[in-house]
C-alpha cells in the first residue's frame, strides 16, 4: 500500500501540540496509528509476532524522522512507537505547576516587535491560550482582550485606546479581524509597490514636458529686429 506522505514541522521543544496533531494525522491515514497504543503481542505464533515488529519498526522510524535531531536523545531508549510516543507525552504534556506558570509567563511577556506580522503575532498569542486551556487554565474573554492589545508594539496605541473607550470590549474573534484590518491599512499605506503608478504617470509626464521643451528650443526665434527686417523686404 502507498503510504501518504506530509510535510510537517519537525518536532522541537515548542510545538508538541501541533506537531502531535499533525502527525497523528499521517500515523491515521497510514494505518499505523495503532502502534501508538498497543502493546507488543505474544512471540507466539512468531509469524504474527513478526509482522507486527516490522510495522511497530516502521512507525517508530516515521516518528524519528520527524524529530529535532537535539530532541531525539529523549526517545533513543525506547522500545516500541507506543513507549516513544508515551515519552515524548510526558515530556511535552506535563500538566505540573511548572510548565502552567511557564505558559503564563511567556503569554504575559509576548510583545510583538514593530514592523512584523501582527498574524503571526496574534497566532503565537493564541496558541499560548490554547495550551493554557489544555492544562484547565481559562482566562476570562475580556482580559483575553486587554492582555492582546496591551501585546501590540507602541505604534498601535491611537487603535487600543480606541477600543478600550467602548461601553464593551468587542468579541475575540471581532477583535482579531480589527487588528488585522488596521495593521493592513498602515502596510498598504507604507508598501511602496501602492505608488509605483503615481511615479511612472509623473515620470511619463515629466518625459513629455522635457521633449516638448527640447522641440521648442530647436525652433527659431522671431524677434522685434526680424519682424521689422521682413517688413522692409516686403515693402521693397
Amino acid at each position: 500500500m502507498a503510504e501518504s506522505q506530509a510535510r510537517i514541522e519537525t518536532l522541537n521543544k515548542n510545538n508538541f501540540e501541533t506537531w502531535k496533531l499533525q502527525k497523528e494525522a499521517v500515523l491515521i491515514k497510514n494505518d499505523r496509528f495503532k502502534y501508538l497504543s498497543e502493546v507488543a503481542p505474544p512471540p507466539e505464533p512468531k509469524e504474527a509476532y513478526n509482522s507486527w515488529k516490522i510495522e511497530d519498526s516502521k512507525t517508530k522510524a516515521d516518528l524519528i524522522l520527524c524529530i529535532q535531531p537535539s530532541e531525539l536523545k529523549l526517545v533513543k531508549n525506547c522500545l516500541t512507537a507506543k513507549d516513544m510516543w508515551e515519552k515524548l507525552e510526558r515530556t511535552y504534556q506535563s500538566k505540573g505547576p511548572a510548565r502552567k506558570a511557564n505558559l503564563l509567563k511567556r503569554l504575559l511577556q509576548l510583545k510583538m516587535e514593530t514592523g512584523s506580522d501582527v498574524r503571526d503575532h496574534i497566532r503565537k498569542f493564541f496558541d499560548f491560550i490554547d495550551k493554557l486551556q489544555d492544562l484547565d487554565i481559562v482566562i476570562d474573554e475580556d482580559l483575553t482582550s486587554v492582555m492582546l492589545l496591551y501585546s501590540l508594539p507602541a505604534n498601535f496605541e491611537t487603535f487600543r485606546v480606541a477600543i478600550e473607550s467602548r461601553d464593551e470590549l468587542p468579541k475575540l474573534d471581532t477583535l482579531r479581524i480589527k487588528i488585522i484590518d488596521e495593521w493592513k491599512s498602515r502596510s498598504d499605506q507604507k508598501n511602496p509597490k501602492m505608488m509605483e503608478p503615481m511615479q511612472r504617470s509623473s515620470k511619463i509626464n515629466s518625459e513629455i514636458n522635457v521633449s516638448k521643451l527640447k522641440r521648442n528650443r530647436k525652433k527659431p526665434l522671431m524677434t522685434e529686429k526680424g519682424i521689422l527686417r521682413s517688413r522692409i523686404d516686403q515693402e521693397k
